[in-house]
Formats: structure tokens, C-alpha cells, sequence
């Protein structure tokens, strides 16, 4: 498996989480609480959590190629709900 993980610092962790979730849930499964989501991807897993000023992504997928298909599809969208802001996200990869 190859794994990929980033902290994104926000307030609005947790409304992005919700976001997304109801975003993807039309065409993959999701789940979600107050500070986790989760969203299966048919490539792998993406893990969710809302910490205090921050947002979570950790990401599974049984290849490279499908780690970074993943991360396209999470930034596009997350960069849509968060217009309002400027956010930095930096990937840690471990592949």
C-alpha cells in the first residue's frame, strides 16, 4: 500500500469534512461525524480528521498513480468549498 498524509492548517476543518463527504457521497461511499470523515475511492481510502486550526488527509492507495489520483480529486474540491481562504497543503508521501 501506499500511503500519503497532510496537515492543512483551517479553522474549517470540520465543514470542509462535512463538504466533501456530502460532495462525494453521489458517486463513492462516505462517512462522517463532527471531526472525521472518511471516503472510499475505487483506488483506495481517504481518512478525514478535524483538529483544532487544522484539517487532516490521510490517504491509501494500492499504487502511486492511484495515491496522486486521489490527492487531484481531494484538492480540486477542496479548493472550490475553500474560496474564501488561502490554503497550503503540502503531501507527505511514504512510497
Amino acid at each position: 500500500m501506499k500511503r500519503s498524509t497532510t496537515h492543512i492548517r483551517t479553522s474549517l476543518a470540520s465543514s470542509y469534512i462535512g463538504k466533501l463527504c456530502r460532495h462525494f457521497r453521489h458517486k463513492i461511499e462516505t462517512e462522517y461525524t463532527e471531526t472525521t470523515g472518511r471516503a472510499v475511492f475505487p483506488q483506495g481510502i481517504c481518512s478525514m480528521t478535524a483538529q483544532p486550526e487544522m484539517l487532516v488527509f490521510e490517504i491509501e492507495a494500492t499504487n502511486t498513480e492511484a495515491l496522486e489520483q486521489i490527492k487531484g480529486v481531494l484538492i480540486r474540491h477542496l479548493l472550490k468549498f475553500s474560496y474564501k481562504e488561502t490554503l497550503e497543503i503540502e503531501w507527505q508521501d511514504d512510497y
